[in-house]
């Protein structure tokens, strides 16, 4: 496995990790006709755009790619985009997935680490992570790498959906 940054020429391979994640992960805990409705042609046109907007070394994406060079998972950061945080010393993992074939083979905590050391060096002292309150799988990967809940909470309106989300936070420094 490899972590490197990622290019628009991955956007296509990112959404289409991203969707199989999604419709893995969760079905059963979100509505299976929008699992069903999501597509990577559409996402991959939305992750060329945030690929075309990669500000280095605050924001941008990392991709995991396997022995072939092909993208397995990847993770996207930012400053905060919480008003209650300061965007400027608080840094925001606003995504993580691994395509299912490799779940829990080490890929996310390779990704995990590769997170916070750019959060680290970009100069963030915390680190956060939003995740679905009901997904377990989520919020015990972030708690066996020293994650913390952190109280906030928040109302998410996906459209098809509305969903609670909870605030994970790291001390970076």
């Amino acid at each position: 496995m490899e972590i490197r940054r990622a290019t628009i020429d991955d956007a296509g391979a990112i959404a289409t990790v991203h969707v199989r994640s999604w419709q893995s992960a969760y079905a059963g805990v979100l509505p299976q006709s929008y699992l069903d409705g999501l597509d990577p042609r559409h996402s991959g046109r939305q992750w060329a755009a945030v690929l075309e907007a990669t500000a280095w070394p605050g924001t941008g994406t990392l991709v995991l790619t396997g022995e072939s060079g092909t993208v397995i998972g990847f993770a996207h950061l930012s400053p905060t985009r919480d008003d209650d945080d300061d965007s400027t010393t608080v840094g925001e993992l606003q995504t993580l997935y691994l395509d299912p074939l490799v779940w829990r083979g080490g890929g996310g905590s390779v990704l995990l680490r590769a997170v916070t050391t750019q959060m680290a060096e970009a100069g963030f002292q915390a680190g956060i992570a939003w995740t679905l309150d009901n997904n377990e799988r989520a919020r015990s990967f972030y708690e066996h790498h020293g994650w913390a809940p952190d109280g906030a909470t928040k109302l998410h309106d996906w459209g098809a959906f509305l969903a609670t989300d909870v605030r994970y936070r790291v001390a970076l420094l």
